[in-house]
């Protein structure tokens, strides 16, 4: 490009950045104006507002976490001093680097202060390899940091941000980072620290419970000094029914006056977990929970509710059932369910509602039931749903097994994830299908044997060293698996937190499925399948593969296309199908 080409180019970049500035002055909350604007700005050099434009694009359009490879990828590239120590760290890893190393002094403000690192650590998991070993030393640090602080010390703003951010980032992964044996006997000291001031009513500098935060939930905080093991606490959760042991230390942390930053912490650690136990009581139980599989899944649920979620993709309206699957599926035949004014939906299996109240905020007129096992994750549901504002989801504790007597039926149940972890995975999509009204749709996800390969691999290396599934366990043997052939499994999005990984590779109750397995259940129970939910790459090549199959509804040539291409389902077979 030659110099007046240069020129031109420059000159066209200037005004598209004055246009999106005036878009973004009009429609403040246009999420794309933003990353656009963003994305010029950062071809200018201009990384500081760049940086900060596509965090607000993140907290505006919240599916932009969905493609976190990229992500990771503008946040190097806006920030070059972050870029430098995430490599260094993942360059050495596993050796460790000095701490000057880790965090350069000249260039540490330009990291603890950025903007679009904040957001992500708040946001969601943090699902990147490299990122998590770079957080995990800055982890250290603060621990050291705050280790070193009395209460009369000015603590820099930007440094506390940063610190409470990484705290809430180490609650929504569930504490799932690499964590060494003095590292823990350092945050038991800073835990006992906490205690004390507080039992005292003497001042203690904000990095304390920031720090202490990042290693155990402060909603366990130990009412006295007799439990030095951080590990220990951890054990017994920041998940399940424990979740309910809000102690009255933590709840005192909530009638100090602290710093914007640390008060969101305790917002999150303390006073969201009490709430939930607060919402126990007013969940039904409308079934038994007595088979001995659904028992165990039950517990594993409990312990570790699955996926503690943070946000939502974006609400883009209501809209009916069928000018959905039109625009899902396009390529899709089915009957059109009659216009009646509203629409009776079951989430079965709900876990803690992140499906349960997308499904409400989609489809016009919907009033949902939602059900689960496990109680804890229906608690973190229901705040989920008073937050958002889903007031047509109501909650019940059941087992589907036992849902054939409900008396009540529905013109759509969603079974996405829960059908493959019962002991008999036909009987209870047998008992969904008696809920359902003629004509009515079911969207099902269920594991495919030929894309889990790995995790049956993983999961036979774990039975064999007998590996337990408690928070260390998994902390540490997650760690493990990733100097053996099985390393692969980092590349699910579930190995990134705590509970998820436990579903991933240590469920207690899986089946994996194949197409001509589904195939047999449709035609037993005269089912009508509709379509496969994929990504449009995968779609055009199966168009390719098979143009002849116009609907993308033939199973037989699906299973080749499968079997051609092992990974296709790799997260699940996600599909619709429709009674007669």
């Amino acid at each position: 490009m030659n110099r007046k080409q240069r020129r031109a180019a420059q000159t066209q970049l200037q005004e598209a950045v004055k246009g999106l500035r005036r878009a973004i002055a009009l429609r403040p909350r246009d999420a794309q104006a933003h990353n656009e604007l963003a994305v010029a700005l950062l071809h200018q050099g201009e990384l500081e507002e760049a940086a900060s434009l596509f965090a607000r694009a993140v907290a505006l359009m919240p599916e932009l976490l969905e493609q976190y490879r990229n992500l990771v990828a503008t946040l190097l590239k806006v920030n070059p001093a972050l870029r430098a120590g995430f490599a260094r760290v993942a360059d050495a890893w596993p050796r460790e680097l000095p701490d000057a190393e880790v965090l350069e002094q000249a260039t540490a403000a330009a990291v603890l202060r950025d903007p679009l690192l904040r957001c992500m650590l708040e946001a969601g998991p943090v699902r990147d390899l490299n990122l998590e070993r770079y957080l995990t030393r800055l982890r250290r640090l603060m621990l050291d940091l705050a280790l070193g602080s009395s209460a009369n010390d000015k603590v820099d703003e930007s440094t506390l941000e940063f610190c409470c951010a990484l705290a809430r980032q180490c609650f929504i992964n569930e504490y799932v980072f690499a964590v060494s044996s003095q590292e823990t006997e350092k945050a038991s000291r800073l835990a006992d620290r906490l205690t004390q001031a507080l039992n005292t009513a003497d001042a203690v500098s904000p990095l304390v419970p920031a720090a202490v935060g990042a290693y155990f939930p402060l909603y366990q905080l130990e009412d006295s000094l007799a439990n030095h093991d951080v590990d220990a606490r951890n054990k017994s959760g920041h998940d399940g029914s424990e979740i309910g042991s809000v102690t009255s230390r933590a709840v005192s942390l909530l009638d100090r006056s602290w710093p914007a930053p640390v008060q969101s912490l305790l917002v999150q650690q303390v006073a969201e977990p009490k709430e939930e136990r607060e919402l126990r009581d007013g969940i039904v139980r409308i079934t038994p929970i007595e088979n001995a599989v659904s028992v165990a899944v039950q517990r594993q649920y409990e312990e570790n509710p699955y996926p503690r979620w943070v946000t939502l993709p974006s609400d883009r309206g209501r809209m009916d059932l069928n000018h959905y699957l039109h625009q899902l599926l396009p390529a899709a035949s089915f009957r059109e369910l009659p216009s009646t004014g509203g629409i009776d939906i079951l989430v079965a299996g709900c876990g803690t509602g992140q499906q349960a109240i997308a499904t409400a905020r989609r489809f016009t007129g919907a009033r949902v039931l939602a059900v689960d096992l496990s109680l804890a994750s229906l608690c973190y549901a229901k705040r989920m749903s008073g937050k958002l504002a889903a007031d047509n989801v109501d909650y019940a504790q059941a087992d589907l097994l036992e849902l054939a007597s409900l008396p009540r039926a529905f013109d759509l149940i969603e079974a996405s994830g829960v059908l493959h972890h019962l002991a008999d995975p036909p009987a209870g999509w047998s008992v969904l299908l008696k809920l359902l009204r003629p004509g009515g749709f079911m969207h099902v996800g269920l594991y495919s044997r030929s894309a889990r390969g790995q995790i049956r691999a993983a999961r036979e290396f774990f039975a064999e060293k007998g590996v337990v599934a408690s928070p260390e366990g998994i902390r540490q043997w997650r760690g493990a698996l990733l100097s053996t052939p099985m390393r692969s499994v980092a590349d699910y999005a579930d190995f990134f937190t705590t509970s998820e990984c436990r579903d991933l590779l240590f469920h207690v109750q899986e089946h994996q499925l194949t197409i001509p397995e589904i195939d047999a259940f449709l035609r037993r129970h005269d089912l009508a399948f509709i379509g496969f939910e994929l990504p449009p790459q995968s779609s055009a090549s199966y168009r390719f593969r098979f143009p002849e199959d116009r609907r993308m509804a033939n199973l037989a040539y699906w299973d080749v296309f499968e079997k051609e291409n092992p990974a296709t389902f790799a997260s699940m077979y996600q599909f619709w199908v429709q009674k007669p």
